[in-house]
């Protein structure tokens, strides 16, 4: 390998997607490196822990066709059925598109499990009248538009990525910064000027009202009289 393969091959998604190469070829093989990311991702889902067909723990391959993980025994089954029904591949050995793991990231075994239960079908039902329904028929066929849209817009349009991608488009932005400093300084002149806030203003204070001072008593009537006397 080249060194500059070397490198690739180690990135993550979110450093694939701020060196600008975040929309790949959907046909090209995805380094395991990212592999194992969005496979790791998606076991934090409990759904995903679980085998899509079966009660089994820790699911290790998943159909393809189907976006969905399952146990080494179920993966059996998938086999038997043909490619043609459903495609299986280990999720820790087997090398996998971008195409075909953009089936795992968007479906899932939440996802897929919610709409045969949408359908009123019981999704643990036989594996052999499962996948030949018109239920699975629906689902795949929602799962690849999801996926062809993937495609064309890349690493971005997996969940995993919402959050890393602004991450990943500040730290790049950083970086060129701190590389050209004349590219800082337009970047910091470019920003829009903030609003200047009035300072808050004192109402004045209300007159006081000081009450009139008490009317004086009238004399008695005896001093009265001796006054007019």
């Amino acid at each position: 390998r080249t060194p500059r393969k070397k490198a690739m091959s180690t990135m993550t998604i979110a450093e694939l997607i701020a060196s600008g190469k975040g929309k790949p070829d959907p046909d090209a093989e995805v380094p395991q490196a990212i592999r194992d990311e969005i496979f790791n991702e998606l076991k934090k889902n409990p759904a995903n822990r679980t085998c899509f067909d079966c009660t089994a723990k820790n699911p290790t391959w998943a159909s393809v066709t189907f976006g969905t993980q399952m146990c080494l025994d179920c993966s059996g089954i998938h086999r038997r059925l043909g490619v043609h029904v459903s495609f299986c591949r280990s999720v820790l050995m087997d090398k996998w598109t971008y195409r075909q793991i953009y089936r795992a990231a968007l479906g899932g075994n939440a996802r897929a499990r919610e709409h045969w239960k949408r359908c009123g079908v019981d999704p643990y039902q036989k594996i052999e009248s499962k996948y030949s329904s018109n239920t699975a028929q629906q689902y795949k066929r929602l799962l690849e538009k999801d996926v062809a849209d993937a495609c064309s817009r890349g690493l971005t349009a997996l969940p995993m990525a919402q959050g890393g991608s602004a991450a990943a488009a500040n730290a790049s932005a950083a970086a060129t910064a701190s590389a050209d400093p004349f590219a800082a300084y337009l970047n910091g002149i470019s920003q829009p000027p903030q609003p200047v806030q009035a300072p808050a203003t004192v109402p004045a204070p209300l007159p006081v009202r000081t009450a009139p001072p008490p009317a004086a008593a009238p004399p008695p009537p005896a001093a009265a009289a001796a006054a007019s006397g």
